[in-house]
């Protein structure tokens, strides 16, 4: 994106409520862009343009939120697909999250909320999109979708998988898109002080989101399918 883009974006981000999310959607508001955001619940205020209730894993209220957000605003300039959840939101226990201990319920479940709903929710805005300048869609991924680190790393089956998941949307978006001028990249927010990534994460909460918005702010349609880092660089697959 040029400086002109950077400057009064229309900016969509999911689960502001907490964590990234709210970090990223306080970071965009405070430098003058117009930002909305979704949360399942009451969001703090932090300078939001607009905010719509969402459940990503409820299709209809999906479709209901992105409704609601076409009645704020008539175009999107960028979308941050944040919000996501690991097999602890339903139920599983803290060392029972390999692949052969969660239960289809609950594998199915996180799948729901980290893949589908993106993709229910990015298809559901396209029309947003299609009126933005220079639109951009970033999901925000983890390394643990990365099929060479999930083979050595990470507890939570489910939450590997539907990461990975997330990024084969993210490559099929890509290329449905780009033929209209819309992007779509994956991003690592690296491993993270938040309630999901633990306190002994090595990056802080701002020092994640800085270097994200940094990261994001240099998106151009010349990157669309890429799988990056927080700080720009390519992540291996």
């Amino acid at each position: 994106m040029t400086t002109e883009q950077n400057d009064g974006r229309r900016i969509f981000i999911t689960g502001v409520g907490r964590g990234l999310g709210l970090a990223l959607a306080q970071r965009f508001a405070a430098v003058g862009n117009t930002v909305f955001g979704s949360a399942r619940g009451v969001t703090p205020d932090i300078g939001l343009t607009g905010r719509v209730t969402m459940d990503l894993a409820d299709e209809q209220s999906i479709i209901a939120a992105a409704n609601k957000l076409a009645e704020q605003t008539d175009s999107l300039d960028l979308l941050i697909n944040c919000a996501g959840v690991d097999a602890r939101a339903f139920g599983a226990g803290e060392e029972v999250r390999g692949i052969f201990d969660v239960d289809a319920a609950t594998f199915n479940a996180v799948l729901n909320v980290n893949a589908t709903g993106p993709m229910v929710l990015t298809s559901a805005v396209l029309p947003l999109l299609r009126r933005g300048r220079g639109a951009m869609v970033v999901n925000v991924s983890s390394q643990l979708g990365s099929m060479q680190v999930a083979a050595r790393n990470g507890r939570d089956a489910a939450y590997c998988v539907s990461k990975a998941a997330l990024n084969m949307v993210s490559v099929k978006s890509a290329a449905a898109l780009a033929p209209e001028g819309i992007g779509v990249v994956m991003l690592h927010p690296g491993w993270v002080q938040t309630d999901m990534g633990g306190e002994n994460a090595p990056l802080t909460m701002d020092q994640s989101a800085d270097a994200i918005v940094a990261s994001i702010d240099k998106l151009s349609l010349a990157d669309t399918g890429r799988f990056i880092r927080w700080d720009g660089h390519d992540h291996p697959w």
